[in-house]
């Protein structure tokens, strides 16, 4: 009986090993996946920044004058 005891103790703390690796796992995934859309956003909002700072300094000259 006691055997049996210890096995099922050893049996369930080799499930929450699993199980904690898995969460990490996930974790991980769902972290790396919102860094990414996190930099592709940022990355969006420089273009944009960047597209309407040409505009405004394009308003200061007169038309037909060409900006780098």
């Amino acid at each position: 009986m006691i055997n049996n005891c210890q096995i099922k103790i050893k049996l369930n703390a080799h499930m929450n090993f699993e199980a904690g690796i898995r969460f990490i796992d996930f974790l991980v995934l769902f972290g790396l996946t919102n860094y990414l859309m996190m930099l592709r956003r940022y990355e969006n909002d420089l273009k944009k920044r960047r597209f309407l700072q040409y505009k405004k300094i394009s308003k200061l000259y007169p038309k037909g004058s060409f900006i780098l």
